[in-house]
């Protein structure tokens, strides 16, 4: 009997410490840790895809999107032939459109929508695509502690964004996203990130 019950403490304790060591996930960061890690991303680049849906128009086109401190660049691109090429600086954006022709601004979201008729909150996608929510009037979080939803009002037009996947580097960035304002809609896929 006693030999039996050593035995039952022996299988007990040889099953409870292979409990304790069960891996944790170590993906899981806190909100603080992440939000931090972001705001050191200064220079990044993102590649993928925008499929851009509206009641006027539904296209889908490549995107390369290179960010160095408070610049940035982006290319759209369909069939390989470049659709817009944006180069944004603070108070300084030029854009040239698929002819070549130069076109200069101080807003790119307003000089985009004038030559291309195409929507963006440009200035807020530069943090919004790593899963920043810099001036976002409302965001939550999702179980690992990454943005799933944020919201902001931008001239009278609420933009929202829900971010669906994430990578697995450190710090982890968004894969597939959606972004929508009233009947506008445009899915991110991005396929290859590039930071640093």
């Amino acid at each position: 009997m006693r030999l039996r019950n050593l035995a039952f403490i022996a299988i007990t304790l040889a099953l409870l410490s292979g409990c304790a060591q069960t891996p944790k996930n170590t993906q899981k960061v806190d909100w603080e840790t992440h939000q931090t890690q972001l705001k050191r991303l200064t220079d990044y680049q993102a590649k993928g895809v925008f499929g851009y849906v509206s009641p006027e128009q539904r296209v889908s086109l490549t995107f390369n999107w290179k960010n160095h401190n408070d610049e940035y660049q982006l290319i759209l691109t369909k069939m390989y032939k470049t659709v817009l090429n944006l180069d944004a600086k603070p108070n300084s954006v030029t854009l040239v459109d698929p002819d070549g022709k130069t076109y200069h601004g101080t807003d790119a979201t307003q000089l985009v929508q004038q030559l291309t008729g195409i929507q963006l909150p440009l200035s807020q996608m530069r943090d919004w695509l790593i899963g920043l929510p810099t001036g976002a009037d409302t965001y939550q979080l999702n179980n690992n502690d990454q943005v799933a939803y944020l919201a902001k009002d931008i001239n009278g037009q609420v933009w929202e964004m829900h971010y669906n996947t994430y990578n697995s580097q450190s710090p982890a960035l968004p894969t597939q996203m959606v972004l929508n304002q009233g009947k506008l809609k445009i899915k991110i896929k991005i396929s290859h990130w590039l930071a640093n």
